[in-house]
């Protein structure tokens, strides 16, 4: 994952915090008044401390630092230290770890007032049109959001399968059930049906079907195309519920976004989603690999994409609106989902730098025209946000005669701020 700071430059060795800064940028770390931080001892103690190499000093330092005005923490340890980016001007080095998501999971956030289509799954029995479906939504937790099936239907095919199981192993089996039916995956002709088992149960029953997440995860690098498939929308159906529980798998549903299978894209970028509600620290480094997904052919990719960057966008406006040409180019989308979740992504990541707004204003005349209400309102407030120069006509015409009320007001209070 790149530099959060420069978004360059190498990652320390085993840096697995996406909030870390590199070296490059962390050797230009100062304190609050432009001096070196100090570690192991404050000044006002180091005078009467017996340098004598028998002393270690402790895992200790200033906090924060502070590189090309950004706000830092460090943490101390093993007589070196790691420094982070600070994204919520926290006061304290406990506050820094809850908010970014480096101890124990928290309370997922509140979503904005301003809201985007819902992600939506890709139901591995479904073809590649089935899944534009509104009704296979990842935000939803209603029966029709997920596969469809009957809890007769699953219990009878977990019957079969632990049949399958307990009939032809003599190895010591797992205590639990979906654990058992897990054993079944890589192995041959049952394969398939155990990973379509524990996405049934993943969409009913996460928590038991958590039991089997160890095994679904390693088998998943060597399993068919078919089981991979399922393998991704069980693990979206866990983030759901739990998705801290997905961290060790980052990796494989990172990679899941740039699959070339429509359907492993969807599910993991749905996966994704559910995570960053609740750690938005794991969305800020992969930005780039996300934004490349906005001129995929599938639709559905292209909407939980923007999507997803929205969501980023919410605490992490500085890494998407570098993207805001590939994002404001959207705006001309067929789609007219992924126009409305583009939209609210410029938006949200747009007050980051409202001159990389003000480039694209002949994307925003034109979304101005656009047929969905969400997009002309929310051009009308990046126009008003970032003031860029264009002709007044269009946003006259909407404040006076447009149908939806909310657009014909925030068309009202662009035309106060670019006239003013």
């Amino acid at each position: 994952m790149p530099c959060p700071i420069c978004r360059d430059g190498p990652m320390r060795p085993g840096g697995e915090f996406p909030v870390q800064v590199c070296d490059s940028c962390d050797q230009r770390a100062l304190n609050a008044n432009g001096e070196t931080p100090w570690r192991g001892y404050p000044p006002e103690k180091q005078a009467a401390i017996d340098e004598s190499p028998a002393v270690e000093p402790p895992d200790d330092g200033e906090n924060p630092v502070f590189i090309d005005g950004h706000k830092c923490w460090r943490r101390y340890r093993f007589g070196g230290w790691i420094t982070f980016l600070d994204y919520y001007d926290c006061d304290t080095l406990d506050e820094f770890y809850v908010r970014h998501g480096l101890l124990p999971p928290r309370s997922p956030r509140q979503q904005h007032t301003v809201a985007e289509e819902p992600m939506q799954h890709a139901d591995p029995n479904s073809s590649s049109t089935d899944s534009n479906d509104n009704t296979r939504s990842a935000n939803r937790t209603s029966a029709d959001s997920r596969l469809d099936h009957s809890t007769q239907d699953r219990e009878k095919l977990g019957g079969l399968l632990l049949q399958g199981v307990q009939g032809g192993s003599t190895a010591e089996l797992p205590d639990s059930e979906p654990q058992q039916i897990a054993t079944l995956i890589g192995e041959s002709q049952l394969s398939s049906l155990a990973i379509k088992y524990l996405a049934m149960l993943a969409t009913d029953d996460p928590e038991t079907a958590l039991e089997a997440l160890p095994t679904v995860a390693s088998a998943y690098s060597q399993a068919n195309t078919e089981t991979q498939q399922w393998s991704m929308y069980y693990f979206s159906c866990i983030s759901m519920t739990y998705p801290d529980a997905l961290f060790p798998i980052l990796d494989t549903l990172i990679a899941g976004v740039t699959s070339e299978n429509t359907k492993i894209q969807l599910n993991s970028l749905a996966a994704l989603g559910h995570i960053v509600s609740s750690y938005p620290n794991v969305g800020s480094g992969l930005v780039d690999e996300i934004a490349a997904l906005l001129a995929h052919s599938h639709a559905t990719v292209r909407k939980n994409a923007v999507g997803l960057l929205g969501d980023i966008a919410q605490e992490y406006q500085r890494h998407v609106v570098v993207h805001t040409p590939t994002i404001a180019a959207c705006l001309t989308d067929e789609d007219a989902q992924v126009r409305r979740n583009a939209a609210i992504a410029l938006v949200r990541s747009g007050e980051a730098d409202p001159h990389a707004i003000r480039e694209q204003s002949n994307l925003l005349e034109h979304a101005l025209r656009d047929g969905v209400p969400e997009v002309r309102k929310s051009a009308c407030i990046l126009i008003g946000n970032a003031e860029p120069s264009i002709s007044t006509s269009e946003l006259e015409r909407l404040a006076e005669t447009d149908p939806d009320p909310k657009v014909k007001e925030m068309a009202q209070w662009a035309l106060s701020e670019i006239t003013s």
